[in-house]
């Protein structure tokens, strides 16, 4: 899925062009074969686009899905955007690590729970339009497919495939600090070196990410987050961002690791997890 993502045919899934519609058309076949419940008809969460920087777009679409688990009262979203930023002059971005790589991931936890069932309800969300200002995710979470107050969290990945020295970082645990404990459970076991950070302005306003992803829209509702990414590298937001710069051992070593993550939440997330004042 990761290379057919962000294959040229895909033109950079931009937000609004046919690049984004063959996108959801790979995905949503997935996902009903996969026997989730669509929270939207067809998956499809449409939004509108009024404003900001893209002045060319007036839709997006989100694809929303779920895996009910045994406990249907709190749910755990797994989030990341398909988007890229399209076709520019003649050159494709094609955007394999940003973020074919989170969408892959996502589809394929999405599919493992289906056949595993949760301890609780899971939402796989696909969010549109992150490139263009976390539009898909602010659009989710002012009209969100389930009530908000039920969201007890958010996992987000947003580019997880170029590991070049074999490090993932996980944010979140510095606002969250519940977080803190399952996050190195998980470490302690991960093939990969997990670094938990980024979630503070030690180092400058740069170095923190809590705004600079889908999670930000999470957290600016009051609904805790954990993000799992890596650091700018060298391609990033450039037309050389290929699947062949990806190391598969270690792209498939984070999402067993970000699975293993919210596997722990899922396991815990009564004990772990507060319920958010007045929810």
């Amino acid at each position: 899925m990761l290379g057919a993502l962000s294959a040229d045919s895909m033109q950079g899934r931009r937000i609004g062009s046919p690049g984004s519609a063959m996108a959801r058309a790979l995905l949503v076949p997935r996902l009903a074969a996969a026997g989730l419940v669509p929270l939207a008809p067809g998956y499809e969460q449409l939004f509108e686009v009024k404003g900001g920087r893209d002045t060319t777009v007036h839709a997006g679409v989100n694809l929303v899905a779920m895996v009910r688990g045994a406990d249907t009262s709190r749910v755990i979203v797994v989030s990341a955007h398909y988007d890229h930023l399209g076709v520019r002059g003649d050159q494709v971005y094609n955007g394999t690590d940003d973020n074919a790589s989170g969408t892959a991931a996502v589809l394929a936890m999405a599919e493992y729970f289906a056949r595993h069932k949760p301890a609780h309800s899971m939402v796989f969300a696909f969010f549109d339009g992150e490139e263009s200002g976390l539009r898909g995710a602010r659009a989710f979470v002012a009209s969100p497919p389930i009530p908000l107050a039920r969201i007890a969290a958010d996992v987000n990945l947003d580019m997880v495939a170029r590991l070049d020295k074999n490090e993932l970082y996980a944010a979140g645990a510095t606002p969250y600090p519940f977080f803190a404990p399952l996050l190195q459970a998980t470490a302690a076991v991960s093939p990969i070196k997990l670094i938990l950070g980024h979630d503070t302005n030690a180092g400058g306003a740069h170095e923190n990410w809590i705004n600079q992803s889908d999670q930000g829209a999470f957290h600016a509702a009051g609904v805790p987050f954990v993000y799992f990414g890596v650091e700018d590298h060298p391609d990033y937001h450039k037309p050389t961002d290929d699947i062949e710069k990806v190391d598969a051992g270690r792209y498939l070593a984070a999402v067993r690791t970000i699975a293993d993550f919210v596997r722990r939440l899922d396991q815990s997330l009564d004990s772990a997890v507060p319920a958010r004042p007045g929810k």
